[in-house]
């Protein structure tokens, strides 16, 4: 790492499998600055309002596979409890759960990434970490590949965009973007209530069930989140 390039700060929620991998001490040897691994999710979402990473890993188990560990359910739990404290954290999952309405959920909550850990390797998650802090969302490849199985019934991308009225567009890249309806009032200084508003159209517009849908279409049509997430 050069002289003059500050380390990334991440945060961990070890589970069994990150344990194995030994997955802290890889993040440091490749520069990344590991300031808290916690195995306790009060502990480190106690962590996280003291002393803030850019991001945080929380590898979390499939529900009834917890002796060790904590379970996806909890992990959605942190996610929720995070964003209504406001933190300031790019959450990144990895987990063995597959199912798209989980993951949708924790898209849903405030998670900005997902990892499967089958074939993951230290490096990967790397690559993660650093296209968070940029404020990428990572989406995995068996949801985007879901969705284009099941592509909305919506027109040609440049159709289906000027359907949507100026408040819509801006609002659906602050969507892309992972902002909740919170933050995208507070940034187009609008009341809470009319981003739900325009979210409802949205749906409907684009044919999503639900807002990590909604970021998807976002994404095929070509909408990049602003500049100022």
């Amino acid at each position: 790492m050069a002289m003059n390039q500050i380390a990334v700060r991440v945060s961990m929620l070890e589970g069994p499998w990150s344990a194995y991998k030994g997955l802290a001490d890889g993040l440091r040897c490749e520069g990344l600055q590991v300031m808290s691994v916690s195995r306790d999710v009060r502990a480190l979402l106690d962590s996280l309002g003291t002393d803030p990473p850019q991001v945080a890993v929380l590898d979390v188990e499939a529900d009834g596979e917890t002796a060790e560990g904590c379970s996806v359910t909890e992990g959605i739990s942190l996610l929720r409890e995070a964003r209504k404290r406001r933190l300031e954290v790019r959450m990144l999952m990895v987990s063995a759960v597959s199912a798209p309405e989980i993951i949708s959920q924790c898209f849903d909550e405030g998670a900005s990434g997902y990892l499967f850990r089958v074939g993951l390797g230290v490096g990967a998650v790397v690559s993660a970490i650093q296209g968070l802090v940029k404020g990428e969302r990572l989406f995995p490849v068996q949801l985007l590949r879901n969705d284009f199985e099941q592509p909305p019934a919506v027109a040609q991308p440049a159709s289906v965009l000027s359907s949507l009225t100026q408040r819509e567009r801006e609002v659906l890249a602050y969507v892309a973007g992972g902002a909740d309806n919170l933050k995208i009032a507070a940034h187009l200084q609008i009341a809470e209530r009319t981003v739900k508003s325009h979210v409802t159209q949205l749906y409907r517009k684009l044919g999503a069930e639900n807002r990590t849908q909604l970021a998807l279409r976002a994404c095929h049509l070509g909408v990049r989140p602003p500049p100022d997430l």
